[in-house]
Formats: structure tokens, C-alpha cells, sequence
């Protein structure tokens, strides 16, 4: 039982070395073109494709704030799918249970007709409860801009975001919904 308060040592110590990183040069960043555009339809959707601004920010504590609150991210490869049956053994124990899809092949294809959309939504809601207490605001941005700028919440894209956050603020509606 000795292994768990160093394991513990160790992940805090890793993910301190980690934020303690220094952020890559911004000149060697290349966003997308972040061009305000006033089409309609992308302002709309604005609560849907958005990305976040600060005021006076630097690039640095841009990286930090933003690396921060990437902890919070789902983690790739768990799932948050309806719970399923689980029979109950009289044996205590472990068992390994496989898990059966009890909605059928109708509920899976459901299943995966909303799952990108509700991924996007869980992750964007993480990065919104981090960053707006910390004076960020969102505004809209085309979703093929938005897709290369969050660039599937890869490192890469820490960087990306904390650059443009820092940029210049846009000349348009902040995302208010």
C-alpha cells in the first residue's frame, strides 16, 4: 500500500514539471486566419464555434492559464455511455464483465449520430468554467477555423489558443450563450 502516496509524488510532480514548461516561441506558432467575419451564420453559431480572449493577457500567461485548464479535459479513450447491466454474483470477488450494447443496433447508431457533437460540447464546457472566471471571453469564429485552431485539444493547440488570446480583440459581439 506504500506504492500509492508515491505514485501520487510522482503524478503531482509530473504534472508540475509540465506546467512549469516554458511555452513555445509565439513566432514559431502559425494560427489560421482568425480574420473577423461578419457572416450571420457563423455569429449565430457563435456558441457553438468560439474562442476565447483576454484583455491585456500576455502570451505566457496565456500558455499557463490555458494548460491549466487543459487537465480538466475529458480523457481520450474513456467513455461516458449509458450504464449497462451488470447481473449480480453471490461470489464476492472480482469478475470481469463484459459489457453488452442492451439498445441494440438501432441505439448504437443513435449513439454514434451524437456522440461528436456531445464530445465537443463536454470539452468546450470544461475550457468555459475554467477560463471565463478568469476574465477570458469568447467570441465567433468559423468552424474550419475553429477546427484547426483547437486542433483536436492537442498540445499543439495550447499554443495556438494562448495566441490568440492574446492577439488583438476582434471587432465583434462577444458569445454570450
Amino acid at each position: 500500500m506504500r506504492l500509492m502516496p508515491v505514485l501520487a509524488a510522482l503524478l503531482a510532480a509530473t504534472s508540475a514539471e509540465a506546467q512549469d514548461a516554458p511555452p513555445p516561441d509565439p513566432a514559431t506558432v502559425q494560427l489560421p486566419d482568425m480574420t473577423p467575419t461578419r457572416d450571420p451564420r457563423v455569429i449565430s453559431d457563435g456558441w457553438r464555434h468560439f474562442y476565447f480572449h483576454k484583455p491585456g493577457v500576455t502570451y505566457e500567461e496565456a500558455y499557463r492559464d490555458f494548460s491549466d485548464c487543459y487537465r480538466f479535459l475529458p480523457v481520450p479513450g474513456t467513455s461516458g455511455e449509458f450504464p449497462g447491466f451488470i447481473p449480480w454474483r453471490e461470489r464476492p470477488g472480482m469478475v470481469s464483465v463484459q459489457r453488452v450494447n442492451a439498445y441494440g443496433l438501432i441505439g448504437l447508431a443513435i449513439g454514434s449520430l451524437v456522440a461528436g457533437p456531445i464530445d465537443r460540447r463536454d470539452r468546450q464546457m470544461r475550457m468555459r468554467r475554467c477560463l471565463e472566471p478568469r476574465g477570458y471571453v469568447r467570441y465567433p469564429i468559423a468552424d474550419e477555423v475553429w477546427r484547426r485552431l483547437v486542433d483536436d485539444y492537442s498540445p499543439r493547440s495550447i499554443a495556438l489558443q494562448a495566441l490568440a488570446a492574446s492577439g488583438p480583440a476582434p471587432d465583434l459581439p462577444q458569445v454570450t450563450r
